[in-house]
């Protein structure tokens, strides 16, 4: 007697916002059947955007719209490493414009640490996207950053980070230890604050390359310039 296969589990269930009948909000998109973005900020603000399941991304079994899923993302990675942040304001792109340009530069930069480093160094590659505010107490802005680093056993020889910070959302920073390398608007930002028309995606990609070696040279010219630093040292990085 054949014996019966186990039952295939059933797929997640997804959580979708409130059915829509105006169709999908993204430019070009036919598709009349859309549903809301289930993303609510800290005041308790619910994202407007309606889209359709092609242009909704699942979170933790729920649909969000492009820009609020990334956030949702760095919020639940920030809650498993046991920090509890209140989702930002619903304008607030500094986390989302963190996450875009720190994944585009991830492999590049650690191509880069593995070359300066050698074999009683550690890389230090952390996904985390952390918030710190430096002074609570007097209300100063805080900051968005992704971190990289170079370490031996008895300290960091080379720290980089991407930023953006809450008084200049649009501005990507690159920091090479405590220096700031580029202070600078990526130019899909700038269309975008422009009003113009999105590219088509092909363009979007030279963009995107274009802005990853302009952070990833100023990283070279620090290097190469002041080397790797600790605490007093300096040891030039290899070629």
């Amino acid at each position: 007697m054949a014996r019966k296969s186990a039952a295939e589990p059933a797929p997640p269930s997804v959580r979708y916002g409130e059915s829509e009948g105006g169709g999908c909000d993204h430019p070009g998109c036919g598709n009349t059947e859309a549903f809301r973005c289930l993303y609510r900020d800290r005041r308790a603000i619910d994202c407007a955007w309606v889209a359709c399941r092609d242009h909704l991304q699942v979170v933790d079994g729920k649909a969000y719209c492009m820009r609020h899923s990334s956030i949702v993302e760095v919020l639940i990675m920030a809650r498993r490493q046991g920090t509890e942040l209140l989702p930002p304001d619903l304008d607030d792109r500094c986390a989302s414009l963190v996450r875009a340009v720190a994944n585009d530069l991830n492999d590049p930069v650690v191509e880069r640490l593995v070359r300066w480093g050698d074999a009683n160094t550690t890389i230090i590659n952390d996904p985390s996207i952390r918030f710190t505010r430096a002074d609570r107490l007097h209300h100063v802005p805080g900051h968005w950053e992704r971190v990289w680093g170079l370490a031996t056993k008895t300290g960091i020889l080379l720290r980089v980070g991407i930023r953006v910070e809450e008084s200049r959302p649009e501005t990507v920073i690159l920091t090479g230890g405590v220096t700031h390398l580029v202070a600078t608007i990526p130019p899909w930002v700038q269309r975008h604050l422009a009003g113009d028309a999105v590219q088509g995606s092909q363009t979007a990609l030279v963009e995107r390359l274009a802005f990853q070696q302009q952070l990833l040279q100023a990283l070279d010219e620090h290097v190469e310039k002041y080397g790797i630093t600790f605490p007093h040292q300096i040891m030039r990085a290899p070629a």
